[in-house]
């Protein structure tokens, strides 16, 4: 068989590109790299000029509702349907029993369950409306006395800090005062 015969040597025409290659210089190798980078380097800037064409039209919001006018028109008013029927819907349930009956059918009847709910209930009732506290005067001495202790504390401090700042104050006693 001779040496152009497929399978023998490597795959057909391998022998032809090893002796192109050596063929060329390198300086034909280095041009030709150039400008296979230069028209990548142009189809990449079409490429990222396009996207940000399409970035600018998709992020134009006056476009954009213009173009799909249509299609949130149809799911506003389908959306507002949905909330009217369900209003609806819970108005005519709520008509034939109320909230109360409705949930006491569900709960168990046993004694101390019904007890839970009431002392429950009452622990609502406290946090919502508190009653009136009993020591109404106790309260508020406690309230003006705290102001007041509050309010003497502060007016010694500053006039401490006017003492340490006019040099009136030493925190350690001088050894040659008398």
């Amino acid at each position: 068989m001779g040496e152009g015969t497929t399978g023998m040597n490597g795959p057909a025409g391998a022998d032809d590109t090893v002796a192109r290659a050596r063929a060329k210089s390198t300086a034909e190798t280095a041009a030709q790299l150039e400008a296979d980078i230069d028209a990548l380097r142009s189809q990449l800037g079409d490429v990222v000029g396009e996207l940000d064409r399409r970035r600018h039209r998709i992020s134009n919001l006056p476009v954009q509702l213009r173009r799909h006018a249509r299609s949130l028109a149809i799911g506003s008013v389908a959306l507002a349907g949905l909330g009217l029927g369900l209003w609806w819907w819970r108005s005519r349930r709520s008509a034939t029993t109320s909230l109360p009956a409705r949930l006491r059918a569900r709960l168990p009847t046993s004694r101390s369950t019904r007890e839970l709910v009431d002392r429950m209930r009452g622990q609502v009732a406290e946090v919502i409306r508190p009653a009136p506290h009993t020591h109404l005067v106790r309260s508020a001495l406690v309230r003006v006395s705290t102001t007041a202790l509050a309010a003497a504390a502060s007016v010694l401090a500053k006039q401490l800090a006017a003492d340490i700042a006019a040099g009136r104050w030493q925190s350690h006693p001088r050894k040659d005062a008398p």
